[in-house]
C-alpha cells in the first residue's frame, strides 16, 4: 500500500465515528449549569413553586450524570448552577415581562426530554 491510499483507507474507517459523534451533542456542564442556573433562578424569583424547582433539578442533574459522569456534574455543572441560581435570586425583581419570558422558558425546561 502506498502512503496516500493508506491515508485515505484511515479515514473511510475513520468516517462512521466521526458522523456519530456529531449526532451526539457536545456536552459542556458549566455551560450547562449556568444556562440552567439562569433559568432556574429566574423562575424562582418569579414565583414558581420551589417543588416544580427541584423536580426539574433533579432530572437535569440525573440527564448530567448520564451525559458526563458524576465528577464532572459534580465539580462543574452543580457549582456552575449554584452560582447562575444565586445570582438571579439576589437580583432586583424582574419585570413581569422578564417574568413571561422566564417562565416560559423554565416550562421548556420542565417538559424537556431527558
Amino acid at each position: 500500500m502506498t502512503k496516500l491510499s493508506a491515508w485515505g483507507l484511515l479515514a473511510l474507517l475513520s468516517w462512521p465515528g466521526a458522523a456519530a459523534a456529531q449526532e451526539r451533542p457536545l456536552t459542556i456542564p458549566q455551560a450547562e449549569g449556568e444556562r440552567h442556573g439562569k433559568v432556574l433562578g429566574r423562575a424562582l424569583a418569579c414565583g414558581v413553586d420551589r417543588v416544580r424547582i427541584d423536580g426539574v433539578l433533579r432530572t437535569q442533574r440525573a440527564r448530567m450524570l448520564a451525559a458526563v459522569g458524576r465528577a464532572l456534574t459534580e465539580e462543574r455543572y452543580i457549582l456552575a448552577l449554584d452560582d447562575a441560581m444565586r445570582l438571579e435570586t439576589s437580583l432586583p425583581a424582574p419585570s413581569p415581562a422578564a417574568c413571561e419570558r422566564g417562565v416560559a422558558a423554565f416550562e421548556r425546561l420542565e417538559t424537556a426530554q431527558p
